[in-house]
């Protein structure tokens, strides 16, 4: 008996955290960044991101470098592979489109170069050189 007042107790609280813990939910990026997992390394000559993008087409992929942000979109449209007169039991396969944004500075947009294989969209984005004779001027 007791063990069921104890369960009732908490089947009713762990109903209110999910009630109020509902907007966290729902602006929680964690679901989001699972979709477009991704690695960023730095060494001395450019930035190199790896992001897996599984189950998208290179065409809809879009790449944007704009005042040191580079901006990564891909959409994924419909499944084809479902025959004609069956019907759908269970989907877990997401259709729409998602996007994600990294603050890269100093680098050389137009030797931006990327690839796509197996999935994963691998960027690689030089950093502009600095010149020994820059024209910066020394204030005394």
């Amino acid at each position: 008996m007791t063990n069921e007042m104890i369960n009732r107790h908490n089947d009713f609280f762990d109903a209110m955290n999910d009630w109020f813990d509902l907007p966290r939910k729902f602006f929680d990026e964690t679901e989001i960044t699972k979709l477009m997992q991704s690695d960023v390394a730095e060494n001395d000559h450019d930035y190199v991101i790896n992001i897996d993008m599984p189950g998208m087409n290179k065409d809809d992929i879009s790449l944007n470098y704009n005042n040191g942000i580079l901006s990564v979109a891909g959409a994924r449209k419909a499944f084809k592979d479902v025959a004609h007169n069956s019907s759908i039991i269970h989907r877990e396969r997401s259709i729409g489109h998602i996007s994600r944004s990294f603050r890269l500075p100093n680098v050389a947009a137009n030797e931006i170069s990327a690839k796509y294989e197996n999935g994963v969209l691998t960027v690689v984005l030089p950093k502009q050189s600095t010149d020994k004779n820059d024209n910066s001027i020394k204030i005394d």
